[in-house]
């Protein structure tokens, strides 16, 4: 799959309907990967998704007195940009003038350092708002990981001007704040107290809880060993070699170059 085409008879954000033709990174298998709150959409207006699967779309349906995930006052300010793959959504040092959200797809937040490594930091899935900062211009760059990355743009000073008026809006900016935090406090954990394995095992326990649906334990990765490496901050060599001793154990099962399954939860004794 290298394209993304969504269908649709009015702006993306507010659809109650709209079917994914094509998902990269994402296999078209199970339901959509879920970014927050419980199994069943409770909370901050998500609300249940009923789901018709097969092997070339995924259509969602949101119940028709569930309420859209976006303010519509925020909703009205986007204006859609569509990404290739390895396509800087924002760069170093650029000027801090826009607000962005993932509407499908996948994008990596990522910083170049001057001996030319790279540190991963955050990746975005469908939903999440970011570029946030409180500087003119952005310390990291941002870019799409999937093909046809859809993202939402928003003007950042219309954004500020709206939510000092509309509470929906400022408490969603709020949210999504808290959520960011919540992740880069996640990564440390990983990265500060743990060996290179554990680093990988508990990688892969996190994404499997941000992105599960509760129907079962497999688990498509949204970014490459590479990226798993760069965002753990250890080599590429230790992640397949990690890979390679969970499967081993029965912690996971290999099902493909992005899927996994997990057998063995956070908790369990041999995990």
């Amino acid at each position: 799959m290298t394209a993304v085409s969504i269908d649709r008879a009015q702006p993306i954000a507010g659809l109650r309907d709209f079917t994914i033709r094509a998902f990269p990174e994402f296999p078209l298998q199970g339901a959509w990967p879920k970014v927050r709150g419980k199994p069943e959409g409770a909370g901050r207006g998500r609300g249940p998704i009923m789901l018709d699967a097969s092997t070339t779309s995924i259509t969602l349906r949101r119940l028709p007195d569930t309420p859209t995930a976006e303010p519509a006052r925020l909703r009205s300010l986007a204006h859609m940009r569509r990404f290739h793959r390895e396509q800087d959504i924002y760069g170093q040092e650029e000027r801090s003038d826009t607000w962005y959200r993932v509407v499908s797809g996948s994008a990596r937040k990522y910083l170049m350092r001057a001996d030319g490594r790279r540190q991963l930091v955050d990746i975005y899935l469908p939903g999440d708002l970011f570029g946030f900062t409180s500087r003119l211009h952005h310390r990291f760059a941002v870019q799409a990981v999937a093909e046809g990355t859809l993202i939402a743009c928003y003007p950042r000073q219309r954004v500020e001007a709206l939510a000092r008026e509309d509470s929906e809006t400022a408490l969603e900016i709020r949210m999504q704040i808290f959520e960011a935090l919540e992740r880069l406090q996640e990564q440390l954990l990983v990265i500060g107290t743990m060996t290179a394995q554990e680093k990988v095992r508990e990688f892969l326990f996190y994404f499997h809880q941000r992105l599960s649906t509760g129907r079962d334990d497999s688990l498509a990765l949204p970014i490459s060993r590479y990226d798993i490496a760069d965002m753990l901050g250890i080599s590429a060599e230790t992640v397949c070699r990690a890979f390679t001793d969970l499967q081993e154990r029965g912690v996971i099962s290999l099902q493909g170059p992005r899927r996994i399954r997990i057998n063995q939860r956070r908790g369990d004794q041999n995990a």
